[in-house]
């Protein structure tokens, strides 16, 4: 019973690491080019007659 629950924690502990892992580099993509894009409708903007 012990080794099943240690088995058991072992899988679960590294299923979160590599959620964690994989949500912040997903998180910092989306974040990065969120901003390139921000860039780039604020210059089109600045482009519009007023």
């Amino acid at each position: 019973m012990n080794q099943t629950l240690s088995t058991f924690l072992k899988i679960a502990v590294t299923a979160m690491c590599i959620g964690i892992l994989l949500f912040g580099v997903g998180y910092a993509m989306v974040n990065t080019e969120a901003d390139a894009y921000e860039v780039q409708i604020e210059g089109v903007q600045a482009d519009l007659p007023q």
